[in-house]
């Protein structure tokens, strides 16, 4: 009886508080500057002394190094260095859906479990036999994306691939990943591989903290508001994940420089009063294990030089505007890190209102007020974003959960824009390649930017994209690219 109360409330809580979560997103997801936020304070206003320290002062257990093993399929690792940020554009697309289950992403896996409260990877491992989801799991990570996309991505002269990563499928001395299913691990070793394979950059991110930093079901848990803030255990347990990741991947006999940088945390909350203070300190307490570990291992010197073939870590604005985080660990106070922001135009009020020339106006005025100079130094990089400009893909706004972009306006549908893109109109098309062009153009005003991808979606696919014409068959030839004054 306890059980099916427990069973119940859960259920409760998730279908009736989660279902404002396309509210919250449309209030949230912008890359332009927010009104009334307050500005973080620089690097140079708070310790940055090496420290392994947790929120409210509770120490970090200490991690387990993951095990060293040769994992099955993983091929040899070439040691060539690490990308060379400042000098080279980031150009590259996140591997999303694989190892972070999304409905919109990942439609078909929800569908097959015939159980519409599943809204999110937490209940899809509730609320199922934990032996078939995971047979099923295990299988989509093993399906999902191949060594042959990897070889593809590289082919489209892209130079980064960025991958989700959950806290509940990295191994911590906190083992209890319930009721997430975990065993991600191994498929991530091979993905490196693999990037190392065809020369490209890997940057990891932790996609999924305990509690949920933002109660987004990206997170792996659809929430009303994030709980992660709200116990030092969910922030301590994201340090170990943290650690772990850095110490394993900036092992350069071990992996060389394929990874080039470890994301901190993917999209943190930081626009509610009480993420933003806790984020903040998690940034810090993230830079001080970098620290240890450059310090450590000698690549930082006393006068705090540091290796530049040394791994980087990345922190995120949180939806706050990264003018918001001028000079904060910006050199010369710290060294290595970089400020991640992703660019919408689908999910605010706003600009569910904007035209398609609109959209093309918004996008190339970011790049200016994004770019490093404009944040006190700090390398800057869009690390999301997508040609679409409607929230018409089902599900975005969270399962079973419509378009915002429809209702705006009365006598609005999606027709021909969603969907194949075979059905897509030449002059959808030809807008697509504009403001797919005039976004690269901006982000690269930045230190560059990564697409996501997402192969379910065309409009919202890479390699569909280039099907289709609006997306270059290789970025980096200039030649290839229709607009090229499209911001002029």
């Amino acid at each position: 009886m306890k059980g099916n109360f427990v069973g119940f409330f859960v259920l409760f809580f998730i279908l009736f508080l989660g279902g404002t979560d396309a509210t919250r997103k449309s209030s949230s997801k912008t890359c332009r500057l927010k009104k009334d936020v307050p500005t973080v304070p620089a690097a140079g206003q708070q310790s940055l002394a090496p420290s392994t320290a947790c929120v409210n002062g509770a120490a970090c257990a200490a991690a387990p190094a993951p095990s060293s093993g040769v994992t099955p399929g993983r091929g040899a690792v070439v040691q060539r260095p690490r990308f060379p940020y400042g000098e080279q554009k980031i150009r590259g697309v996140n591997l999303g859906g694989w190892f972070v289950l999304e409905p919109w992403v990942n439609p078909s896996m929800f569908n097959q479990t015939g159980k519409d409260f599943i809204v999110d990877e937490w209940t899809y491992g509730y609320y199922q036999t934990r032996d078939v989801a995971q047979s099923i799991i295990e299988h989509h990570w093993d399906t999902w994306i191949t060594e042959d996309d990897f070889e593809a991505i590289a082919q489209a002269g892209l130079n980064h691939v960025r991958i989700p990563m959950p806290y509940w499928s990295v191994p911590t001395a906190n083992t209890s990943t319930m009721p997430f299913l975990s065993g991600s691990w191994s498929r991530l070793l091979r993905a490196v591989s693999w990037a190392s394979k065809y020369d490209l950059s890997v940057i990891i991110d932790i996609h999924g903290a305990p509690g949920s930093q933002n109660g987004y079901d990206n997170s792996g848990l659809r929430l009303d508001s994030p709980q992660w803030q709200t116990a030092p255990e969910n922030v301590n347990r994201t340090l170990q994940v943290f650690s772990v990741l850095l110490n394993e991947f900036g092992n350069f006999d071990k992996w060389g420089g394929t990874v080039g940088a470890i994301e901190a945390l993917n999209e943190p909350a930081a626009f509610l009063p009480d993420v933003l203070p806790v984020t903040n300190q998690y940034w810090h307490d993230t830079y001080g294990i970098l620290r240890d570990l450059r310090i450590g291992k000698g690549t930082e010197s006393a006068d705090g030089t540091v290796d530049p073939n040394e791994i980087k870590m990345v922190i995120m604005d949180g939806f706050i505007g990264v003018q918001n985080y001028k000079g904060f660990l910006a050199p010369p106070q710290a060294e290595g890190v970089m400020m991640d922001t992703h660019c919408y135009q689908i999910f605010n009020p706003d600009q569910l209102m904007l035209s398609q020339p609109d959209h093309i106006t918004q996008a190339c005025a970011i790049g200016a007020n994004t770019a490093t100079d404009a944040v006190g130094g700090l390398w800057t990089f869009v690390g999301e974003w997508s040609a679409s400009p409607t929230d018409c893909t089902p599900w975005i706004n969270g399962r079973f959960i419509g378009s915002d972009w429809v209702t705006a306006v009365e006598g609005r549908t999606c027709d021909g824009l969603t969907g194949a893109w075979q059905t897509f109109s030449d002059d959808f098309k030809d807008f697509l390649a504009q403001y797919f062009e005039a976004q690269v153009m901006a982000y690269e005003q930045t230190q560059g930017w990564i697409y996501w991808f997402t192969e379910t979606v065309d409009e919202w696919s890479y390699s569909k994209g280039i099907e289709g014409g609006w997306i270059p068959a290789n970025i980096s030839d200039m030649s290839l690219r229709r607009f090229p004054d499209i911001c002029s």
